[in-house]
């Protein structure tokens, strides 16, 4: 699948291949430190952060560190959380807004996601002094993501840079929650791939040894961010097999 190009924003069509997913979610788990980042975020805020605690909020802080926001400068963590706050008291109720895998974000959902993007993604989060003068850092649209992430794994996806460029999005809040109810699109399509070969996509985390609170929507970031952002080239189930027939059974 080769990736859209910035004139039709979106991923490629067609179902995720399940051994793709599989192996290329192993390679993330094998070769970066995200998921220690990650169990002690949940270990510290629960299944539900609540960034109404300052607590939750520097947590969140430093797993947005530990996930590659290096902009969010830990000396200015008491700014960001203040803004976090703010941005929480007035995002809260939206967030809970669910999103039907099957049908993607309705016109209003996607509107008010985008708002809510954009409210995060434009807060000031730290400040740098360069040649002499101030400058102001917001949150920008990567950590936004991974912020939205961590507090709804089941719906938001992550993002970064490459996967923005490689799929035709701006970094603007609506660019995000097309790309939310693309990821969701690309979700039934892979679920029912897998159910015509009498797998169960949801099974897919625990049979990858995974921690209970790993989504799906976990899962396909890993994927684009191994083939995309880390540019890994997957070999094909054929080349797998030939590797198989290597092993010394006797």
């Amino acid at each position: 699948m080769s990736p859209a190009t910035a004139k039709k924003p979106g991923l490629p069509e067609g179902p995720i291949q399940p051994f793709d997913l599989a192996f290329a979610c192993y390679l993330y788990e094998s070769m970066t430190p995200f998921k220690g980042a990650l169990n002690r975020f949940r270990a510290k805020t629960g299944a539900v952060p609540d960034l109404k605690r300052a607590d939750h909020r520097l947590a969140l802080l430093k797993f947005l560190n530990d996930w590659g926001c290096r902009g969010l400068a830990t000396d200015w963590h008491w700014l960001a959380s203040e803004a976090l706050g703010r941005w929480y008291s007035g995002a809260e109720d939206l967030l809970r807004v669910p999103v039907d895998s099957h049908a993607g974000l309705d016109g209003a959902s996607h509107d008010d996601l985008a708002r809510v993007f954009d409210s995060l993604s434009t807060c000031i989060a730290a400040k740098r002094i360069r040649s002499g003068r101030e400058m102001l850092i917001s949150f920008g649209p990567t950590a936004t993501a991974k912020s939205l992430f961590a507090l709804r794994p089941d719906t938001f996806p992550a993002w970064d840079a490459p996967i923005r460029t490689a799929f035709g999005h701006d970094g603007t809040g609506a660019s995000y929650a097309a790309f939310v109810k693309d990821i969701h699109r690309k979700i039934v399509e892979t679920q029912l791939y897998c159910g015509s070969r009498g797998l169960n996509l949801k099974d897919l985390p625990a049979k990858l040894r995974r921690p209970a609170y790993t989504t799906v929507v976990q899962l396909v970031i890993e994927y684009y961010w191994i083939t995309i952002t880390r540019g890994v080239s997957l070999p094909s189930p054929s080349t797998v097999k030939e590797w198989l027939t290597w092993c010394n059974e006797g």
